[in-house]
């Protein structure tokens, strides 16, 4: 339909929830103002193995329609499928996943299209990769070694492809790049003039800040003085921290100038974006902050939470808490993990005084 609106969720996360992108994804595929907004939502993404059958194919609750990697053909796609896929030496499955919020009962079931890049034909990418350079200034030779920048870059002209096979550039179609992984089909989507095409990179991070905090000993304390510092003197990272162009996801990132809007998930978020070069400094950077369903819970369910914690904790240690701290994330550096620990060696002080314990999980 000419004014049917079409979301394409470029992601890793497309067929099972890893982390925050995840978390975005189904909380915008099970909220109201989204599904009432949008009429169809499509989540691209690589195939990143072809072991296992086609039964998991697409996660917990996905259905597999058409597979090529599985010899499952059930749609009425399947020769575009079969066109694009004998073009570009590709593999294509396509399906629905299912999203639910129990809570309020909201379901909703987006196509799914993976794309497996591991055989491409060298001169279809060349030529893709000669035109990111030419029109966007992306060196990918610096970068094509790697696989992480490689699988996105060659899923990039297939996942247009597949979206035009399947009608989403019959009305207008919103291509949204979840972090650097989908850039690549942005830009090959600006790329493509004659279809109804918009672009919104959506920063859950800036790739560039987070190595450089990782990397030094004072980690987000330092980071924030000196960019609060480099706005007043009207500095930017390569002016600061050197010359970032060797990581491929700051090319990249640096590229979401080219989109038609940026989002980023909070206020810092939005003060690194704007730390990376001089066209971000006016940039129109939309802050969509994240969040996730809230149930109610009664005390009664939160106190029986808290036993069962304390009871694991005094398994696991050989003592019962009185006070139960958390942090629900992976175990890397940049979660911060760090910062818990500082404070909470002043919370023992006081619970030493008073004769308290606590654990944290």
């Amino acid at each position: 339909m000419a004014n049917e609106i079409t979301v394409a969720h470029i992601t890793h996360e497309a067929v099972g929830k890893i982390g925050g992108i995840g978390a975005v994804l189904e909380g915008l595929l099970t909220c109201d103002a989204y599904l009432e907004a949008v009429d169809r939502s499509i989540l691209i993404s690589p195939l990143f193995s072809t072991e296992g059958t086609v039964l998991n194919r697409l996660g917990e609750g996905g259905e597999v329609i058409y597979s090529s990697v599985d010899g499952l053909i059930n749609t009425g796609y399947a020769q575009a499928f079969r066109k694009i896929e004998n073009y570009f030496n590709a593999g294509i499955v396509y399906g629905r996943r299912k999203f639910v919020d129990n809570g309020r009962g909201i379901k909703s079931t987006p196509e799914v299209l993976l794309i497996d890049v591991r055989h491409m034909d060298k001169a279809v990418v060349n030529e893709f990769k000669r035109r990111l350079f030419e029109e966007f200034g992306i060196r990918s030779h610096l970068y094509e070694n790697l696989w992480e920048y490689e699988q996105y870059v060659r899923l990039a002209p297939v996942a247009i492809a597949a979206l035009q096979a399947i009608g989403a550039g019959q009305g207008t179609t919103i291509i949204i790049s979840h972090e650097f992984m989908g850039m690549p089909t942005s830009l090959a989507a600006v790329l493509e003039p004659s279809y109804d095409f918009r672009t919104v990179f959506y920063a859950h991070e800036v790739a560039t800040m987070r190595r450089i905090i990782e990397g030094h000993p004072g980690h987000d304390t330092m980071f924030y003085n000196v960019i609060k510092q480099a706005h007043k003197n009207k500095l930017y990272v390569n002016d600061v921290f050197g010359n970032q162009s060797s990581f491929f996801k700051h090319a990249l990132v640096e590229a979401s100038k080219h989109c038609d809007i940026i989002c980023a998930v909070g206020d810092h978020v939005a003060q690194e974006l704007r730390f990376l070069a001089p066209e971000f400094e006016t940039a129109d950077i939309d802050i969509v902050y994240n969040g996730i369903p809230a149930y109610q819970i009664s005390i009664a369910d939160k106190m029986s939470s808290k036993e069962k914690l304390q009871r694991y904790c005094e398994n696991l240690l050989g003592f019962k808490p009185d006070y139960i701290f958390t942090h629900v994330a992976r175990m890397v550096q940049s979660k911060g993990m760090w910062r818990d620990l500082r404070v909470l060696e002043h919370v023992e002080k006081e619970f030493r005084t008073q004769g308290k314990t606590g654990v944290l999980f």
